[in-house]
């Protein structure tokens, strides 16, 4: 017994030697595995998505909803398109980058292997963009699903894993349901455009590997661009060094000490008229995604709200009947959210005259942040004052070039529109204007902007009471029974890479203009072409550090009309713009475009 007994408790002590070896032995080894929690959650993520989604989650789409699925189609397909991005070392919280290997990526939609990518040491990465393929099921019938699962883990000790998982959720559209009649492209070719969608709001905490709008903020978002002042520049009149800079008007052409064509930017000349511009211009944009890389070209959306709201600016052209005569556009509002913004200014002609630019409708645009740059930014507006028809495009030109698609060779002849003069081609708002993008040459590094927003132009006499002569008062407005001088609808496409403006004849009429032109209508050099560039200009983008701002400048023709003494002219637009800051929280921004004519 005493054996036995013995033999008992040797054998617990070495079963509890045992148990605590085993737990040693486990303790260890927990030691060693990786660690997966919140300080490796950012390691690696989804971009082009929901924030909430970045980590994993269920993201939902309908066919042919362009909001969503990115395949293009107009019309139901069976499938959704999902374009996505992996993003690597996006530190946030407790978690920190890390040297890591390989992402790996399993799922068996389509695409997906091509998110896959090595990330670049500690610095946040992303892999390149990859439309993921959602099938619907049952004969397109049922929704169809696809899922990812993405993982990575450090390449050095102690080891740390980051796993995520993203499921896509393909819906059927009903039966008989029209898909969304928007896309998310546009084109502008010879004065027509499709339409454009971009009212998602700004995907946050996105990472790209192109250079950012402003330092340390993602690329998509909200932007302000402020004016400020300039340099002291020739303006478009000036006989010699035209946009060259200057100090006084000899250097311009004119008289030493004066300064009636050496004058410091902003200004604005439209006619032989030069106009000082305010200072404070500000243009609110929305950059819904990131563009993908290396090309960096970033969609831009300028919102507006109501276009057709009560335009505070100008109640004059509110009033029942129209008795102030107020062009079509001007009696049917301006935007009740502009985007962009143009104090009322003073206008020293005619005693003195106040003007103000309302914005009409939402606006688009690009920004480029590729470095070294590739993008091609300038752009050249051609006109004819020649009456296109209603086609928008001038007899035996290609459909192509036409509202529609189709030429109806319905032209009337010039003899039918009163001749090339001011009271006859030069007496409405018809005629044609092609704005083209790009030289063929990449533009200078630095971050370029392209903007192009519809306005509203107007310049009256005001009420002496209100704005003492030779002023305007600060927010003055046109009201009832003021003197209106001009009203025009300008199709402003400002650009930092270089801007081009001509009077041609593009239908072998013999006409071009009949009006003032850019200058003068005794100008030779009316017609144009004028341009505003790098060299000679002012013009340049802004430094990927983000350490001065971008001058910018328009250049295009306005046909305006039988109210308008000046007829068809060509105006030209030079503004110094402070770095990009970033508007918080983001602005969702809608703009749907209608193909129209002259451009």
């Amino acid at each position: 017994m005493a054996y036995g007994g013995q033999r008992q408790i040797r054998e617990a002590r070495s079963r509890r030697a045992a148990i605590v070896a085993l737990a040693a032995t486990l303790v260890a080894g927990r030691s060693s595995h990786a660690v997966m929690d919140a300080t490796t959650e950012c390691l690696i993520g989804f971009s082009g998505v929901p924030d909430a989604d970045k980590n994993g989650g269920t993201i939902t789409c309908t066919d042919c909803d362009p909001a969503c699925d990115d395949d293009g189609a107009g019309t139901a397909n069976g499938s959704c398109t999902f374009t996505l991005q992996l993003c690597a070392n996006r530190a946030e919280g407790a978690c920190t980058g890390t040297a890591l290997k390989r992402v790996k990526v399993r799922g068996k939609c389509r695409g997906t292997s091509s998110l896959g990518f090595s990330p670049s040491g500690e610095a946040s990465s992303c892999g390149p963009m990859s439309g993921v393929l959602a099938k619907l099921k049952k004969s397109g019938t049922k929704p169809g699903k696809c899922k990812i699962v993405v993982m990575t883990r450090s390449s050095t000790k102690p080891r740390k894993v980051d796993k995520d998982t993203l499921t896509l959720v393909c819906n059927p559209r009903p039966s008989g349901e029209a898909c969304p009649t928007t896309s998310t492209t546009t084109t502008t070719v010879s004065g027509t455009s499709t339409t454009t969608l971009m009212c998602p709001p700004p995907a946050t905490g996105e990472v790209s590997q192109c250079a950012p709008i402003v330092v340390g903020q993602p690329i998509a978002g909200t932007y302000v661009l402020n004016g400020t002042t300039g340099e002291f520049r020739c303006t478009t009149n000036s006989s010699t060094n035209r946009f060259g800079t200057c100090t006084d008007d000899a250097q311009c052409g004119g008289t030493a000490g004066m300064h009636t064509m050496c004058l410091q930017l902003p200004w604005v000349t439209a006619d032989g008229q030069v106009m000082p511009f305010p200072s404070t211009v500000q243009t609110v944009f929305t950059v819904g995604a990131a563009g993908s890389f290396p090309t960096c070209e970033h969609g831009v959306c300028v919102p507006c709200g109501n276009p057709h709201a009560s335009c505070a600016g100008i109640p004059g052209c509110e009033v029942a009947g129209n008795p102030n005569g107020c062009i079509p556009r001007g009696t049917q509002g301006c935007c009740n959210q502009p985007g962009f913004l143009v104090p009322t200014f003073f206008v020293n002609i005619l005693g003195g005259l106040c003007s103000r630019v309302d914005q009409i409708d939402c606006g688009l645009g690009v920004v480029n942040t590729s470095k070294p740059q590739t993008g091609d930014n300038e752009v050249t507006k051609n006109a004819d004052t020649s009456d296109p028809g209603a086609d928008c495009c001038y007899n035996g030109h290609p459909g192509s070039e036409c509202l529609g698609g189709t030429n109806l060779n319905d032209d009337p002849t010039l003899a039918a529109q009163g001749g090339c003069t001011a009271a006859g081609a030069g007496n409405d708002y018809k005629g044609k204007i092609v704005s083209t993008i790009g030289n063929g040459s990449p533009d200078a590094n630095g971050i370029h902007y392209r903007l192009t927003t519809p306005e509203l132009s107007t310049t009256w006499s005001d009420d002496p009471n209100q704005s003492p002569p030779g002023t305007c008062a600060n927010g003055a407005t046109y009201d009832d029974m003021e003197l209106l001088i001009s009203q025009l609808v300008l199709q402003a496409q400002p650009t930092t890479a270089g801007a081009t403006g001509s009077f041609i004849d593009m239908n072998g009429d013999g006409c071009r203009r009949a009006g003032q032109g850019f200058i003068a209508a005794t100008n030779a050099a009316t017609d144009g072409p004028i341009t505003v560039g790098p060299s000679p200009g002012p013009l340049k983008p802004q430094p990927y550090d983000g350490s001065s701002g971008a001058v910018s400048a328009a250049v295009s023709e306005v046909f305006s009309g039988p109210s308008s003494p000046i007829k068809d002219i060509g105006f030209v637009a030079i503004t110094p713009n402070m770095p990009a800051a970033v508007v918080a929280p983001p602005v969702a921004c809608c703009c749907s475009v209608t193909a129209g004519c002259p451009e």
